[in-house]
């Protein structure tokens, strides 16, 4: 068998080829790690320009005196941390024939540091992948799955929506800052968004924007000639126009996206799976992100595994004495999860009147009663919260120093990390003791914020318990 890990970077591609069964890492590093400079590069470096991508064929095709194994690649095995950067590479092995697999960015790193391989070394997170491959190749489940049309195009189609509403914040901050010495009074005007077209008149006044609808409004023209800077011959500048032209061109484009991507979303192959959807008053962002982590549905063996891809799973780490988790999975997921508890949860009129949606609701209101009568749950969360921050900064500090780990300064951020643990473990006993206990720089609605999110959490979790067996019993495949 022939793998070839590779190590994505910006605009190369830099390998490492395992034709039999790895044995210790290190070691292979050690003695077939390549050294180039300047004047004579890395040969098992591609880049991306017309010559070295047929280098690149070449390669894969084992056709290149470079190869160990004259023999086509069994697979090219990749990390889809910039994903952009990383498809150059899938297209081509694609092209000619070539299986890509896709390894997590954690799995990745665990294997380089479990075998002791240097970190910040494009060779060894390239063999790291290599090896990581080889070691499960028989266990699909290891690796990601990027499923073919039409879960990629809704993936696509949601991503770069996503990227048009990211733009739209300081193109309208910018017009507004310019509205406060040209037309005051709409520069701090609350504004509503037109559902036949996802304009915003206001911006469409301004900039003259071409629109389709049949009716054109005169609101803001008639506003306009009652303001209050007209007296003074004050004009709407061609800077606020030309930023409004470009704000109304990217409504437009994030309303046609929009279209676009619940029409996929409700297309026939999801029909079981909106089904179920429904009775939890899912919106189509929320259903949409669901469906690019967990279809096919058949992929998951446990709700274990189905949670933790939604963004509510916990990785434990460890170290001596010292133990502590972090959230894992799709941090898009849990955001749009936590999204849809606050809108069609937390506020009655909107929640689902399906079986489940009244349970989800009743679990709230139980869990809101229960934090509101007894403060020191209130406390214990904030405790918690303020502290897991800490701790989590703490932990990353270590990981980046993990190459050197007999460090003075490394055993210093180990103490400083078992220091703050204790310090969380101490206060939540005596939160739970009655002690009025105080944490610097945390405000009373903060508290109030934090347990709310926990109870928010918490319903959470139940609604994808619900979740996971309805989607197998509505046969979601």
């Amino acid at each position: 068998m022939r793998i070839i890990g590779g190590d994505v970077c910006k605009s190369s591609l830099v390998c490492w080829e395992l034709v039999e069964q790895p044995g210790k890492l290190k070691q292979i590093f050690s003695n077939e790690k390549r050294k180039f400079s300047k004047s004579k590069p890395d040969p098992l470096t591609f880049h991306a320009n017309k010559s070295s991508l047929a280098d690149f064929e070449a390669y894969l095709l084992g056709d290149r005196e470079l190869a160990k194994a004259k023999v086509k690649a069994d697979c090219l095995v990749l990390e889809p941390t910039g994903i952009h950067y990383a498809k150059v590479w899938a297209i081509v092995a694609e092209y000619v024939g070539i299986e890509v697999r896709w390894v997590g960015h954690q799995e990745s790193v665990f294997t380089r540091r479990s075998e002791r391989l240097p970190n910040k070394n494009d060779q060894a997170d390239a063999l790291a992948l290599a090896a990581y491959a080889w070691k499960h190749w028989e266990q699909p489940e290891y690796f990601l799955d990027f499923q073919p049309d039409p879960i990629a195009e809704i993936r696509s189609v949601y991503y770069q929506m996503n990227s048009l509403i990211r733009v739209q914040s300081p193109l309208i901050n910018r017009i507004r800052q310019q509205l406060a010495e040209e037309f005051p009074e709409a520069a701090i005007a609350n504004l509503e968004t037109s559902k036949k077209d996802g304009l915003q008149s206001l911006f469409v006044w301004l900039s003259d924007y071409p629109r389709k609808i049949v009716r054109q409004s005169k609101t803001w023209k008639n506003r306009h000639s009652k303001s209050c800077l007209l007296k003074y011959d004050v004009e709407i500048s061609q800077f606020t126009k030309d930023f409004s032209w470009l704000l109304c061109r990217v409504h437009e484009l994030e309303f046609n996206y929009c279209s676009k991507l619940i029409k996929l979303v409700n297309s026939e192959v999801f029909k079981n799976y909106n089904l179920v959807f429904d009775q939890f008053n899912f919106n189509y962002k929320l259903r949409t992100i669901i469906l690019i982590q967990i279809y096919p549905l058949t992929r998951f063996f446990s709700r274990a595994a189905f949670k933790r891809r939604l963004g509510l799973g916990k990785d434990q780490y460890q170290s001596g004495d010292v133990q502590y988790f972090r959230n894992s999975g799709s941090s898009e997921a849990r955001s749009q999860l936590l999204l849809w508890c606050r809108q069609c949860i937390v506020y009655p009129p909107r929640r689902s009147t399906f079986p489940v949606g009244k349970e989800l609701g009743a679990k709230y209101d139980e869990l809101l009663a229960k934090y509101s009568s007894d403060g020191n749950l209130g406390k214990i969360q904030a405790i918690t919260k303020y502290f897991d921050k800490q701790i989590e900064a703490i932990a990353l500090i270590e990981g980046s120093m993990a190459e050197t780990p007999n460090s003075p300064a490394l055993l210093q951020i180990k103490a400083v990390k078992l220091a703050t643990i204790q310090s969380k473990e101490a206060l939540i006993l005596a939160a739970q003791s009655g002690v009025n206990v105080e944490l610097p720089n945390t405000e009373t609605s903060e508290k109030a914020k934090g347990f709310k999110t926990l109870i928010a959490f918490k319903v959470i979790s139940l609604a994808l318990r619900r979740l996971w067996p309805m989607l197998k019993k509505a046969n979601c495949t």
